[in-house]
């Protein structure tokens, strides 16, 4: 009895502190920094490798699995770059919801950064400037590690190819998005 007490009280506690999730999911998506909602503990050096890799700590962080990204209202565009073999439709949730999810403020700088290191700043007017998405799924098939995923942030183009410049901005292998 005693010990149910005792798992009763962890599980009490983990809930007020937002870290409610499944033990089994995958966090692929995690925003760090300036930041008001909070579902995960802080930096961990030995269990966040890819973050110690990238020199990057924190002390409090809201981390996206697949289901909670895809749980978020999803937008499909029609993007097309020079270059491309041909356009693409992608789908997932706007990089709007997906900070106000993780309580990041509109006046926020954010920078996203990819599994390989490239990131990219965000001012407010970058991100009002585009309606952009943080795609998991292209042509109807989810995004893999070792191709354009987890996540592929991008905008909608109707198709029109943009100039390859402008794909600059469009961060994937997206892994942590750092709001200050």
């Amino acid at each position: 009895m005693r010990n149910l007490g005792f798992a009763l009280i962890v599980l009490a506690a983990g809930a007020v502190m937002g870290m409610n999730r499944p033990a089994q999911a995958a966090d692929i998506l995690t925003v760090t920094g300036s930041i008001s909602v909070t579902n995960r503990g802080p930096y961990d050096p030995f269990f966040d490798a890819f973050f110690k890799h990238h020199d990057k700590s924190f002390t409090k962080a809201f981390a996206f699995d697949l289901a909670a990204l895809e749980k978020l209202p999803q937008k499909t565009v029609h993007a097309n770059v020079q270059g491309w073999p041909s356009a693409v439709h992608a789908k997932g949730p706007s990089l709007k919801d997906v900070l106000d999810a993780a309580g990041v403020k509109p006046e926020a700088l954010v920078t996203v950064m990819s599994l390989d290191g490239y990131a990219v700043e965000f001012t407010p007017a970058d991100r009002k400037a585009q309606d952009w998405i943080v795609a998991i799924e292209v042509d109807g098939k989810g995004l893999g590690i070792g191709g354009r995923g987890p996540a592929w942030l991008m905008y909608d183009t109707g198709g029109k190819a943009i100039a390859a410049d402008k794909e600059g901005k469009w961060v994937w292998s997206a892994f942590s998005i750092t709001a200050q």
